[in-house]
């Protein structure tokens, strides 16, 4: 076991600058997707319980992005608009509805890597 540690180090120490280059650049883009992640969970969980607030408060879903932001603005929700470039909502038949969302990742771009955060949710009246 202990040359397999030795072996492994020595492996390492021998690479060559394209490859520690490689490794480097390999890690910076995983460390700044980390965060691009953590960003966009975050507001998600965000717009999620707004939509739920608002179907709450008014007893239906929330038609467009514009709308869930007035409201969020005007009952002081933790929503942050410049988090998304949109939303849209859609009600599902059985009561729920389906919000695609696009996050404003563009603060995290840089020459190198450009990172998108795209998806759908769907939320549950309770």
């Amino acid at each position: 076991m202990p040359f397999l540690g030795l072996s492994l180090l020595i492996v390492t120490a021998c690479a060559s600058p394209r490859e520690r280059a490689y490794n480097a650049a390999l890690d910076d883009y995983k460390r700044a997707n980390a965060e691009v992640a953590d960003f966009a969970r975050a507001n998600v969980k965000q717009l999620v319980a707004a939509t739920k607030a608002f179907h709450s408060s008014t007893g239906r879903w929330p038609q467009a992005f514009a709308e869930l932001i007035d409201f969020g603005l005007s009952n002081k929700l933790p929503l942050d608009a410049l988090a998304f470039n949109d939303a849209t909502f859609a009600a599902l038949g059985d009561g729920t509805v389906q919000v695609h969302y696009d996050v404003n990742c563009v603060r995290f771009n840089n020459a190198q890597y450009q990172f998108t955060q795209t998806g759908s949710v769907n939320v549950k009246a309770k």
